[in-house]
């Protein structure tokens, strides 16, 4: 089975007057969550669905513990794991405190074994189009309902992503959410995630 790409344009500073170019990008074909996972895993192994399960929700668990102690995770076969901060810019690191330092991502580094097997991945120019006017209001939140069964919040750059949108379309789209109360903005000014609000997205 091959891939689906499609052709994104480039983001334009405001008032270029050059013409936007075109970049190559993966077309979602849909989330696999947990319970798919270990369905797939108990098909290859001796192991049973529901241990799979437990064992995929404690890895996500030790995981999240280790990456808190400020340790970096190995996954033989994935990759490394590893926590970034965010914080606001100075000159010196006197003019700083601890509470001002911030969760803001966990970076991946695949590992080469990784990156080689996936190098001869098949590609085929998408039929379907799902930019940014492509999903309505009920794709969106089956799309949000199904990412927040294994995260508590999104931030823009995932939405963007989940959603195939432009940048300028996720906020846009994210900012109406919070208007409906769907949605509440959280974090730093410069660096909001979005979590849902109780009683949206299965909460």
């Amino acid at each position: 089975m091959s891939a689906e790409y499609d052709f994104y344009k480039n983001p334009i500073p405001p008032g270029s007057k050059r013409k936007p170019r075109l970049h190559a990008r993966i077309v979602t074909n849909g989330t696999i969550g947990t319970e798919e996972l270990a369905e797939e895993i108990h098909g290859r192994s001796t192991l049973t669905t529901a241990d799979i399960h437990a064992t995929l929700i404690s890895l996500s668990k030790v995981i999240t513990e280790h990456l808190r102690r400020g340790e970096r995770v190995h996954i033989k076969g994935l990759g490394y794991l590893q926590m970034t901060l965010q914080c606001p810019p100075v000159k010196y690191p006197k003019e700083i405190r601890a509470e001002s330092i911030h969760f803001k991502s966990v970076a991946f580094r695949p590992e080469i074994a990784l990156k080689d097997s996936l190098k001869t991945t098949s590609f085929v120019r998408a039929t379907r189009k799902n930019h940014s006017a492509g999903y309505s209001d009920i794709e969106i939140d089956g799309l949000l309902t199904g990412y927040f069964l294994d995260h508590p919040s999104i931030s823009r750059e995932k939405f963007q992503d989940l959603c195939c949108f432009t940048k300028g379309t996720a906020n846009r789209r994210l900012a109406k959410l919070v208007q409906e109360g769907k949605l509440r903005k959280e974090g730093l000014y410069r660096f909001p995630v979005y979590a849902p609000v109780p009683g949206n997205y299965r909460k």
